[in-house]
C-alpha cells in the first residue's frame, strides 16, 4: 500500500515466500539501471582501479605507514562491492522495518519490536538461500568487503553478521543496519567495541548514510551526536529520514522538520542543508494524511536515488580514489618533513613531544613548502593521537619519486580509468603545473630526498670526524718517531717564529726611539 500510493508499482510478490512483505516494491527504471553496457563500464572502471591501486599506490602506502594513520589499504573486494547503505539511528526509530520497506521482505534474521531489539551490525546481502553468517565466518571471506573489520577484534565481530536474502532489490545494493544508539552510560560501559570507530568505517565506503529520527523523538542524545560529528567530511553521502511522520498533526510536523534541519545542521557544521525525507515508511494506514503528498513525493525521491546507487558505483569509486591519492601525498608530505626536524644524536622524545605539541605550525610549514590544500590535510587531533605511538625512529625520507607518481595518478591515470568520456589524458599531454614544480625542486635539490635525509649527516659528519682522527694520529706519530720531513718541518716553524718575532722587536724599538726624540724637542723648544 505504501510504495502504491507513492506512484510506484511492481509484480505481485511470489507466494512461495512467505515472509515477503504485501506491499509491491519499484522496479529499478532503465534510467538508473545501469544495463550490460553500463555493467561492463562499471568492470571495466574497477579493474583500472585496482591495477592502480595494486601497482602504485600500495607500495607508497605501506612505505609511508599509511594504515597507521588513516584507512587500511583498499582491497580488490571493496573495489568490486556492490553500493552500500548504512541505516543509522537511535533505538526503536524504525530503522529495521524500514530496510525491510526498501528491500521489499524481511530479511533473515530480523527482529522488529518497540524496545532496543536489534543488537548487533546486520549486512543485509543477496543470496539465493535464506541464511545468517557470523561475524568472524564473513570478516575472512576475500570475496566480500568486511575483511577490514577484523580490526575492531573479537569485541565486534561477535556483534557482526550478514544476512542473505533473496531480494531483488539486494542484487544492485547491500544495506546495513545497526544496533539502535543508547542514551547515558549503556552506549558506553555496555559495548565491547568502540561504536563511533566502526559507524565510521562503515560510512566511509558507504555510497549513502541515512539517518533516521522519529518524529515523536526527535532530541538528539549526547551519544547520537558523536556518532553525526564523526560523519564529518562525509556530508554528500549523508540524507535525513523524518520517519513516523503521519502520527502528529501538520503544525507540530512544521516545527519538528525546522528543528531537525537546525539540529542536524549545528552538529556537521555545514552552511548547506541536508536532505531530509519526511514519510512514514511501514505498511500500515496513515494516522494524519494531510499531507500524504508530501510523503508520497519525498518516498519517491528516496527510492529514486537508491535506485540510482548502482549506475553511479563507477565514478563514486573514481572520487573515493582520487581522496585517498591526495591524502596519501599529503601523509607522505608530513612524515618526511618531520624526518627532516628530527636531531641527529639525541634529544629524539624531547623533539618528539615539540612536534605534537606544535603541530598545526608544522602543518602550515608543510602546506606552504609544497604548495598543498588546507583542506586535504588530516585533523590535527586525531594525527597527534597517532604520533604519539608512533615509532620515530621509522620515519621515511621525503622521495620525490614517490610524489612524482602520485601526481601521475592524478593527472593521467585514474582519468584514464574513466575512459575517453572521463576526461583521460593521452601519454604525450604536456606536464602539469605540478608537476614542473616538482620537477624543478628536484632538479634544484640535485639528487632529491637525499637531502632531506637526517641519516646521509650522519654518515657524513662521522665520515670527517673519523679522517681527522687518523691525520692526528698520523702527526703525532711521525713527531714521536721524530721523523726528518717532521724535524726539517718543525725547525722551518721555529725560523719562522724567530723571524716574526725579531721583526716585531725591531719595529717596537724604532717607534720607541721616535717617541724619545719627539719628546726631547718637544722639552727644548
Amino acid at each position: 500500500r505504501f510504495w502504491r500510493s507513492a506512484g510506484v508499482t511492481r509484480g505481485a510478490p511470489s507466494p512461495a515466500k512467505s515472509r515477503e512483505l504485501k506491499m509491491p516494491m519499484p522496479t529499478p527504471t532503465n534510467k538508473t539501471s545501469p544495463g550490460k553496457d553500463g555493467a561492463s563500464d562499471v568492470r571495466r572502471v574497477v579493474q583500472n582501479l585496482k591495477s592502480i591501486n595494486k601497482d602504485h599506490l600500495r607500495a607508497i602506502e605501506e612505505h609511508y605507514s599509511f594504515d597507521q594513520f588513516h584507512h587500511d589499504s583498499i582491497t580488490d573486494a571493496e573495489l568490486e562491492a556492490k553500493p552500500m547503505i548504512l541505516v543509522v539511528g537511535q533505538y526503536s526509530t524504525g530503522k529495521t522495518t524500514f530496510i525491510n520497506q526498501i528491500i521489499g521482505q524481511e530479511y533473515e534474521g530480523c527482529h522488529v519490536g518497540p524496545e532496543p531489539t536489534t543488537d548487533r551490525f546486520m549486512a543485509c546481502c543477496y543470496g539465493e538461500d535464506q541464511k545468517v553468517i557470523q561475524g568472524n565466518a564473513i570478516s575472512v571471506q576475500r570475496n566480500l568487503p568486511f575483511n577490514g573489520l577484523t580490526r575492531f577484534g573479537q569485541g565486534f565481530l561477535n556483534k557482526f553478521s550478514a544476512s542473505f536474502t533473496p531480494s531483488k532489490m539486494l542484487k544492485s545494493v547491500t544495506v546495513v543496519d545497526t544496533p539502535g544508539i543508547l542514551s547515558g552510560e549503556k552506549q558506553r560501559l555496555n559495548r565491547n567495541y568502540d561504536f563511533s570507530s566502526v559507524c565510521r568505517w562503515f560510512a566511509e565506503r558507504a555510497d549513502m548514510v541515512l539517518l533516521l529520527f522519529d518524529a515523536h523523538k526527535l532530541d538528539i542524545s549526547d551519544e547520537f551526536k558523536e556518532i553525526i560529528m564523526s560523519l564529518r567530511g562525509l556530508d554528500n553521502k549523508v540524507r535525513c529520514v523524518l520517519n513516523k511522520a503521519d502520527q502528529i498533526d501538520s503544525e507540530r510536523l512544521v516545527r519538528v522538520y525546522g528543528a531537525l534541519l537546525f539540529n542536524i545542521g549545528k552538529i556537521l557544521q555545514t552552511p548547506e542543508v541536508v536532505r531530509v525525507f519526511i514519510g512514514s515508511f511501514w505498511d500500515k494506514p496513515l494516522q494524519h494524511s494531510d499531507h500524504k503528498a508530501i510523503f508520497d513525493r519525498d518516498a519517491q525521491s528516496l527510492m529514486k536515488e537508491i535506485e540510482g546507487l548502482p549506475a553511479d558505483a563507477a565514478s563514486r569509486k573514481v572520487d573515493e580514489m582520487v581522496k585517498r591519492v591526495r591524502l596519501v601525498k599529503v601523509h607522505a608530505c608530513i612524515l618526511g618533513h618531520l624526518r627532516s626536524k628530527m636531531p641527529w644524536f639525541w634529544g629524539s622524545e624531547a623533539r618528539k613531544e615539540q612536534i605534537i605539541d606544535n603541530l598545526d605550525i608544522i602543518f602550515d610549514e608543510v602546506q606552504q613548502k609544497y604548495g598543498l590544500s588546507a583542506g586535504d590535510f588530516p585533523k590535527t587531533e586525531e594525527f597527534a593521537t597517532c604520533l604519539k605511538t608512533f615509532d620515530f625512529r621509522k620515519l621515511p625520507t621525503l622521495e620525490y619519486s614517490a610524489l612524482e607518481t602520485l601526481q601521475e595518478l592524478l593527472d593521467k591515470k585514474i582519468p584514464a580509468a574513466m575512459g575517453k568520456h572521463g576526461g583521460a589524458f593521452d601519454e604525450d599531454d604536456e606536464m602539469t603545473e605540478e608537476h614542473k614544480r616538482l620537477a624543478d625542486a628536484a632538479a634544484k635539490d640535485g639528487k632529491p630526498g637525499l637531502l632531506e635525509d637526517p641519516a646521509i649527516a650522519y654518515v657524513g659528519l662521522i665520515v670527517v670526524m673519523v679522517l681527522l682522527m687518523l691525520g692526528m694520529a698520523v702527526l703525532m706519530t711521525l713527531v714521536y718517531v721524530k721523523h726528518p720531513a717532521v724535524v726539517g718541518l718543525g725547525k722551518q716553524i721555529v725560523g719562522l717564529g724567530a723571524q716574526i718575532r725579531n721583526f716585531l722587536s725591531a719595529n717596537a724599538g724604532a717607534a720607541s726611539a721616535g717617541a724619545g726624540a719627539g719628546a726631547g724637542a718637544g722639552a727644548g723648544a
